[in-house]
């Protein structure tokens, strides 16, 4: 059989090992590689799957467990990102029931920093009872005794306010009742998957108490999502009071610099100022506790 180089087409021998027109090699001795059958070892991997078989289902269990009680980290994330849209306004409203509360626990925290102030105030009119004119003016000390008496007064209206506030509070608050009934359920989880490995529980019974947990504590959680997301647009709305009291204020200062107001109208409204930012930073404080 004739054969011809694979370069110029030209006849050449089958000894040769060169093309005699081309010169280029023939390659007539290179030996062909041949594939190795695949060597299979059945047995082998049939045994290494039963000898791991029984850790793996015990493992799978565990892991179940777990998942019941932490969440899977793309859960997780998922969840970070539903809390992140509700805080941008996507936040379901509050229940009336719940915004009665929150206005209960303001105002409770609101007269505990209006009886701070009357007392700091009652003890800046005391001072006056050690003047002097106190002893021979009669209309001096008239007029401190009234200051003292509706300073005492006032005082006694916010003791009574706070007794009546305090009956209609829900201790705890509605978000920590909830935190509680959240432990829980991790509890009844994780004991769940206790009992359940020592065999104390059987399998349907197990499958059947874990789905119920995990819906509880899913419900339980979703509604406390919906109640801070819902608390944190009330706080950011605050917020923006807050620095808009801020920015008034200092506005009020430039004025008083520039004389287009007295000294006494600028501590005026600066006083005012100054308890309108209080007041709003005991509510975001208040409503920022609650939500914890």
């Amino acid at each position: 059989m004739s054969k011809f180089c694979p370069y110029c087409g030209n006849p050449v021998k089958e000894s040769d090992k060169f093309c005699i027109i081309c010169g280029k090699p023939l390659l007539t001795d290179i030996p062909k590689r041949e594939r190795k059958p695949e060597v299979k070892e059945p047995a082998k991997k049939e045994k290494v799957k039963k000898v791991e078989e029984e850790p793996k289902i015990i493992k799978e269990e565990e892991e179940e467990a777990k998942k019941d009680i932490i969440g899977t980290e793309t859960e997780g994330k998922e969840k970070k990102k539903f809390k992140n849209l509700k805080v941008k306004g996507e936040a379901k409203p509050l229940p009336e029931e719940v915004k009665e509360q929150m206005v209960y626990y303001i105002e409770y925290n609101d007269i505990q920093l209006n009886k701070k102030i009357l007392i700091e105030k009652l003890n800046e009119i005391s001072k006056s009872t050690k003047d002097p004119r106190y002893e021979y003016d009669m209309e001096f000390k008239k007029d401190i005794n009234v200051k003292l008496e509706a300073v005492k007064t006032l005082i006694s209206e916010m003791k009574q306010k706070e007794s009546v506030i305090k009956q209609n509070l829900d201790e705890p608050f509605i978000v920590q009742r909830i935190k509680t009934d959240i432990d829980t359920k991790v509890f009844q989880l994780e004991n769940l998957a206790r009992e359940h490995k020592l065999h104390k529980v059987d399998r349907e019974t197990f499958e059947k108490l874990r789905e119920k947990y995990k819906q509880e504590k899913m419900d339980l959680e979703n509604e406390s999502d919906d109640l801070i997301a819902g608390m944190k647009l009330w706080i950011q709305d605050l917020k923006l009071e807050k620095t808009e009291l801020s920015g008034n204020r200092k506005l009020n200062k430039g004025r008083f610099h520039a004389k287009e107001i007295t000294e006494d109208e600028f501590k005026a409204k600066d006083k005012d100022f100054d308890l309108k930012l209080k007041k709003i930073k005991t509510k975001i404080d208040t409503l920022e506790n609650l939500t914890k």
